[in-house]
């Protein structure tokens, strides 16, 4: 059996003695391209837990999902906040960080997000929704339904499928992210990273022993067929398992160097991270791939241009669609709260808020409700004192008689 015959016997399915054979023989620098391009071939599409299981894939996922930790408010023509049952609760059985992380998951894989509009408040507009998977969704019909009465065969009002059940368009809210689905344009870079993953770990769990023999001191090497007989049974050891057993009379000197295939290897695999991190929009070191020295910036500074560069596509593509008539009713603006991501440090706050004091911008009570920090309580004046009401004197009815008797 040839390297190559081993190569297939592996990807096919071979027993698990074959594969550690294959692993001592099929592997070095010069193969290792093959190997992968081969092996990429056969793995055909990607699906979305497929491109979870990459490491690099999944952080860029949370972190762009951490947008769901930043409120949704409602304010009016005056940027005052007005409660909106939709932002209250999006779906009454979802929490709504859940819910905004689902949807945001699906413009990052899928370009493509679908509500169903499961309730509507006073005003017409909706006020609860449930989340439709983009698998489920679709504009054509399935084979299963029943045909209409019209020569069209076509329901008689527009609709959408949403599984297998339709649905009319105005209990459909679609949210379209401006970029392209990473399962589309990135399918062959997640293939690499699986793929790679793959050979590490194949590798791992039958590493190559990489060193030599020589004889102890005292001890006749023999003859070049017997070191040759003893090489084989070696060889036929290490591929039942992946430990060997050094015989008494030779000594085995191990070579800790990496080999070309484990650097070209590592290699490949940072180049792979480096791609998925540009691919996703996120800062390389985001995913552990180190780059050049950057500009100095505060953690202020950073989360800000995480905003921009980062998060602002999926923001507005949510807010964008939220804010349409159909949804929202003139007059009241839908956007993400970013008070609390943006907050600089207790100095610098208090330091901001003392200069819009002076400046007649704020008052202390809008400054504690800014902090989170209750009303303060209003001190009553003290009450005045109260003297006690002294009563006339009387005088004795006998001291009257007599002053009376003495006149």
């Amino acid at each position: 059996m040839g390297v190559a015959d081993r190569m297939r016997a592996w990807f096919t399915g071979a027993p698990a003695s074959a594969r550690k054979q294959d692993v001592r023989l099929m592997f070095d620098a010069g193969q290792l391209p093959q190997l992968i391009s081969w092996r990429m071939d056969k793995l055909c599409g990607v699906d979305r837990k497929q491109a979870l299981s990459v490491p690099g894939v999944l952080k860029g996922r949370n972190l762009i999902c951490s947008i769901s930790t930043l409120p949704l408010i409602a304010t009016n023509l005056d940027n005052r906040r007005v409660n909106l049952p939709l932002l209250t609760q999006h779906d009454p059985n979802v929490p709504n960080g859940v819910a905004i992380s689902q949807l945001l998951e699906d413009l990052v894989f899928d370009a493509v997000a679908w509500w169903r509009v499961t309730g509507f408040d006073e005003f017409g507009r909706p006020s609860q929704v449930a989340r439709y998977a983009p698998d489920t969704v679709s504009l054509q019909a399935p084979a299963s339904y029943q045909k209409g009465y019209l020569p069209s065969d076509l329901p008689t009002e527009g609709v959408i499928w949403m599984e297998g059940h339709p649905v009319p368009f105005d209990q459909v809210i679609r949210f379209d992210s401006p970029n392209p689905g990473i399962l589309d344009v990135g399918e062959r870079v997640i293939r690499r990273a699986l793929v790679l993953d793959e050979v590490a770990d194949l590798l791992a769990s039958s590493p190559k022993m990489r060193g030599y023999f020589a004889p102890t001191d005292g001890v006749d090497p023999g003859s070049d067929d017997d070191i040759a007989e003893f090489l084989a049974d070696w060889r036929r050891a290490r591929a039942e398992n992946v430990d060997g057993y050094v015989p008494a009379g030779v000594a085995y000197n191990t070579i800790q160097d990496p080999t070309p295939t484990e650097l070209q290897l590592l290699q490949m695999q940072q180049r792979t991270d480096l791609q998925l991190a540009i691919m996703m929009g996120v800062d390389p070191e985001e995913l552990g791939v180190s780059t050049t020295s950057r500009t100095y910036q505060n953690a202020v500074d950073r989360r800000q241009d995480r905003i921009n560069t980062v998060f602002a596509p999926y923001m507005d593509a949510i807010t964008d669609r939220l804010n349409m008539p159909d949804v929202t009713r003139p007059g009241l603006t839908i956007k993400f709260s970013l008070d609390d991501y943006l907050k600089a440090d207790p100095k610098t706050r208090a330091e901001v808020q003392a200069i819009y004091h002076a400046m007649g911008a704020t008052d202390p009570a809008e400054i504690r409700e800014e902090e989170g920090k209750p009303p303060r309580a209003v001190e009553q004046p003290a009450a005045a004192p109260v003297l006690p009401v002294r009563e006339p004197r009387r005088v004795p009815s006998t001291l009257g008689g007599a002053l009376d008797g003495a006149a």
